[in-house]
């Protein structure tokens, strides 16, 4: 019966919010924007486009998540997992809600217009895969793999936020393409985690997830991802030719999603959706350390 979005409706308000907005799970992608940033320029990104790359994620954040909420309510209102979230309870309106998206899209917009024009161009096509994402789950299973896609962006936006003042061939070029993919299939082991619970759930209401699609299987493929995405990661440290730290970084986040696996295994699904955030902030600790100090040769 584990929910990352349930609260009491007698708890408080601010406590409500932040878990209305899950906002500890902006912990999976900060940590993977700032690999992007760190690594697109081979060093330490100016403290304005960090600060300016947080904003951006702390108001997309907001918007998703309400969004996801908001479009969600009648079936988190039928689900016994998800009955004491704030929008079903009422502890969270739907005026708030949509407060909340208003405030979450301008403010994403604005960091992107700060951050550079490259940045802000491309912030509506970004918009548009998170928004869209409540929906796509009411047709297609591939609906993990948009989720997961916005994991990966994360790592994109960071380089593009780090090197955007030059040219898009540039850009491309300095975008760390095999860790936009490791994230990818790492968040699509950590996402099923959160669809497995509810497979005969979303199986009566037409509801659509590689969980329901998988069954019994789910769990494997959710697995397979994750070492997908850990030999994506090694082979990006060859590939951009860093230092020992991020094989150790890279050794450690494997072995987290390992314990994940195992938790998920024993149906401790909290647990082992939680224990990713670790797993993205140790894996992307390592490569900031190795860019800080400027070993990758690529």
């Amino acid at each position: 019966m584990w929910d990352p979005g349930g609260a009491h409706k007698t708890q408080n308000k601010v406590y409500i919010t932040l878990r209305f907005l899950r906002m500890e799970q902006t912990f999976f992608s900060l940590p993977m924007a700032y690999l992007g940033a760190f690594l697109a320029v081979r060093g330490i990104p100016s403290i304005r486009v960090l600060l300016l790359i947080f904003t951006a994620l702390f108001f997309i954040r907001i918007a998703g998540m309400t969004n996801d909420n908001l479009a969600d309510r009648f079936i988190d209102a039928r689900n016994p997992r998800t009955m004491t979230r704030p929008l079903v309870t009422g502890a969270i309106t739907v005026q708030d809600a949509y407060l909340f998206i208003i405030i979450g899209l301008i403010g994403y917009f604005v960091s992107a217009f700060f951050i550079n024009i490259i940045a802000f161009t491309l912030s509506p096509l970004g918009a548009l895969i998170i928004m869209t994402y409540p929906y796509m789950k009411r047709h297609t299973a591939l609906a993990n793999y948009q989720i997961a896609s916005i994991q990966g962006l994360s790592v994109m936006a960071g380089a593009i936020a780090a090197s955007g003042i030059h040219g898009p061939l540039y850009i491309i070029y300095r975008i760390p393409w095999f860790f936009v993919f490791a994230t990818i299939f790492w968040a699509i082991g950590f996402d099923l985690y959160n669809h497995i619970p509810d497979i005969d759930y979303d199986k009566t209401h037409n509801l659509h997830s590689f969980a329901v699609l998988l069954g019994g299987k789910s769990l494997a493929f959710a697995g397979l991802n994750q070492v997908l995405s850990v030999s994506l990661a090694v082979g990006a440290d060859i590939f951009y030719k860093l230092y020992l730290i991020s094989y150790i970084s890279t050794a450690l986040h494997g072995l987290i999603m390992l314990i994940a696996f195992i938790l998920a295994r024993k149906q401790d699904y909290g647990r082992a959706f939680h224990y990713n955030i670790y797993a993205s902030v140790v894996l992307a600790l390592g490569i900031i350390i190795d860019a800080a100090l400027g070993f990758p040769k690529f």
